[in-house]
């Protein structure tokens, strides 16, 4: 059944607004004064007796306009104390919205004054953002007739966006191996149109696509040769004429559509360059050909969407959203905003651009008006908690977007260790949600994992003896689903790959006893997730580039060749170090060899063969004392199944164990030091796609 959330129209909005004002605007004030004394509590002295007065007369007197001389005599005399200047104006701009509309200016005036210069105040800009959005809704600037939004789509894996015309969604349809599909919104209907290397078994994946304005093309990126090429490709609705309009080489890595413009003959693509730096182009439908409009670094994506008179651009940068002019290249910002956010779209005229922002401490839907490359007013909001991935806004005004709904989990099982057969079945590890990605410490006695708690990421290290929890964020820095954790041989640090805002893709380094985050590494962006390890000195990173393996120093700098193999995409090493275990792709073939450490006396162990069997799950290992080499194989007419095996270095026949993994395998499961206990981490994949309508402000009627 769909869900259906309503609110009152612009008028009574404005009206109900007002009345909860006037009716409670001494609790309002007492509630603002509240969180501002939170921000600087414990400042005794001449500053808080000020603060004091003022509110006194506010609050207790109700003389406003004495109120406001002490709070400017607070400002004036404690400027660098930016705790209580920050207070001083949140508590003016209250004031000056007591005493009505003709101070309204005034008061839009102090909170904005608090987002621009005091942005480490947050709980007080996030007040002042709320207070600014409730002055918009009073004065008419916001508000819908009926807001409704419906689940259009239990279940779905888009990639792409909602065609203009709102009659299809183009997604990577991973049923069938990544083909680029569109699902008709009308009647559910899917239906594939790639055909590259086979329907069954595609040689690559589809990503990031997007409709044309006239709905009869879709661009997209085409992911393969085993994610060695990225080729940017159109293809026409209905399947045909397939081309490509770009090949990536040339120090490019990536590069993906992001929006058409309004006439159909050209592209904004994202550049994503082997050294991790971004560049913004418009690539000609006609020939492919590449225009530079700016270069981004290392920053993070600043999305975009074209006006549609085609003029500008609205995007992301690391100060706020910004209008990018097509014709003198220049940008223009719009809305200043240092908390995460991004371009949702344009209303179909132009008027309005919905965004996204944590301004508020959560990831809400945002709506500004616009005219002449400018705000002209204040933003205001429009739903909480949208969702995570916006599909874009067709001309009727609806917009598309999808909910994360998906569950993941770290869980452990126990093992008999002579036998391999299962103690004990796969229990949660934790009971927090949406956990992946775990590691043992060397000694083990911990237990580290990746948490997502939106829209923040954790690394959590859980002891096994007491159960206690230890969790250390990481800040502006953001992870992957298939990101992984590797411990330094000290048990004293962690390694794992995260995108750190202007240095882009990296290796970082925490300190499980401080939470310290440092930079290791910079890695090529666009690579798909970085398979590497450490050293057993703890000297060096091992990461696999291409057919190779690569062993940085961490003192030096210096990087070697230590292992070369086509078609390799995991090694790991024996417990004695005298042996390696090595999968290896041969075209669409995947094969388990072992051998000695130099690469010599190769033994091939077990063969996929893809018309009979389905693929390894994540990599091979060895179990502690060295006598068999366990891996994970798909279960046959179960997609979402996997299953235990083992066998002996020396070969012999592949023994299965008593363990079925359901879910979507995150990384490969990974063996205590003991060898008893298994852990491993596995998805539910369940994205949610919503439709959002009647959100376009309308114009406040006229007196």
């Amino acid at each position: 059944m769909n869900a259906i959330i309503t609110a009152r129209s612009s008028g009574s909005m404005a009206a109900e607004v007002t009345r909860m004002w006037k009716n409670t605007g001494r609790l309002v004030l007492i509630a603002f004064a509240a969180a501002s004394a939170a921000v600087s509590a414990g400042q005794p002295g001449q500053a808080e007796s000020l603060l004091q007065a003022a509110r006194n007369k506010a609050i207790v007197e109700g003389k406003l306009a004495e109120a406001i001389e002490l709070y400017r005599d607070v400002l004036a005399k404690y400027e660098q104390d930016r705790p209580v200047a920050a207070r001083a104006l949140a508590a003016l701009g209250q004031c000056y919205e007591k005493l009505g509309a003709a101070q309204t200016a005034e008061a839009r005036k102090a909170y904005e004054r608090i987002i621009r210069d005091y942005p480490e105040q947050k709980d007080l800009v996030g007040e002042a953002h709320a207070r600014l959005a409730a002055l918009a809704a009073r004065s008419g600037e916001a508000g819908t007739s009926m807001l409704s939004v419906r689940k259009l789509w239990p279940s779905m894996e888009p990639s792409g966006k909602v065609s203009p015309d709102g009659r299809f969604v183009s997604f990577a349809d991973w049923s069938a191996g990544g083909h680029l599909a569109i699902r008709d919104v009308a009647t559910g209907e899917q239906r594939r149109l790639t055909d590259i290397g086979g329907q069954a078994r595609p040689d690559g994946y589809a990503e990031y696509s997007v409709p044309s304005p006239d709905s009869r093309l879709i661009a997209f990126a085409w992911v393969g040769n085993a994610g060695r090429t990225y080729d940017l490709s159109v293809i026409g609705i209905d399947g045909t004429k397939p081309r490509v309009l770009r090949s990536a080489g040339n120090g490019v890595n990536r590069q993906f559509p992001l929006a058409w413009t309004p006439d159909g003959r050209h592209l904004l693509v994202e550049s994503v360059k082997t050294d991790g730096t971004r560049d913004m182009m418009l690539v000609a439908l006609a020939d492919g050909s590449a225009k530079l409009l700016k270069a981004v670094g290392k920053d993070p994506s600043p999305g975009g969407a074209f006006s549609p008179d085609g003029r500008f651009i609205a995007w992301s940068t690391p100060e706020g959203i910004a209008l990018f002019d097509v014709q003198s290249a220049t940008e223009t910002p719009l809305i200043p905003d240092r908390s995460p956010h991004s371009v949702l779209g344009w209303s179909p005229d132009g008027r309005h651009i919905l965004f996204s922002s944590e301004r508020s401490g959560s990831g809400d839907a945002w709506i500004v008006a616009v005219a002449g490359g400018k705000a002209v007013a204040e933003p205001a909001f429009v739903k909480k908690n949208w969702g995570f991935l916006p599909l874009g806004i067709t001309r009727s005004g609806a917009f598309f977007y999808a909910v994360n709904a998906t569950v993941g989990s770290v869980r452990i099982a126990e093992l008999d260790p002579a036998t391999g057969t299962v103690v004990s079945p796969p229990q949660p590890a934790s009971t927090r949600a949406n956990t992946w990605a775990p590691a043992w410490s060397p000694d083990g006695r911990s237990l580290a994992y990746i948490a997502a708690r939106e829209p923040n990421w954790f690394v959590v290290v859980r002891s096994l003896a007491t159960g206690d929890e230890r969790e250390f964020p990481l800040g502006e820095r953001s992870l992957e689903l298939g990101a992984s954790l590797r411990w330094f041989p000290d048990g004293k640090s962690i390694a794992l790959p995260a995108f750190e805002p202007g240095k882009g893709d990296s290796l970082v380094r925490l300190d499980v006893e401080t939470g310290r985050i440092s930079h290791l590494m910079s890695l090529p962006s666009g690579v798909g997730f970085p398979r590497f390890g450490i050293s057993r000195d703890g000297d060096a990173i091992l990461r696999q580039v291409g057919s190779r393996t690569i062993a940085r120093d961490l003192k030096t700098g210096q990087e070697r060749v230590v292992f070369e193999k086509e078609g390799f995409y995991s090694r790991v090493l024996s417990p004695d170090g005298r042996r390696v275990v090595v999968a290896v792709r041969e075209g669409k073939t995947q094969v388990l060899l072992v051998m000695r450490a130099d690469g010599t006396e190769s033994r091939e162990l077990v063969r996929i063969d893809p018309e009979k069997d389905l693929q390894f799950g994540g990599g091979p290992w060895w179990t502690p004392d060295g006598r068999y080499i366990f891996f994970i194989k798909g279960v046959k007419g179960a997609p979402m199944q996997w299953q235990l095996w083992r066998i002996a270095p020396e070969g012999g026949e592949p023994q299965r164990l008593g363990l079925t993994i359901p879910g979507r395998l995150m990384g490969s499961p990974q063996p205590h030091p003991d060898g008893r206990r298994l852990a491993m981490s596995s998805v539910e994949p369940r994205i949610e796609v919503w439709v959002m309508e009647n959100f376009l402000p309308k114009p406040a009627p006229k007196s």
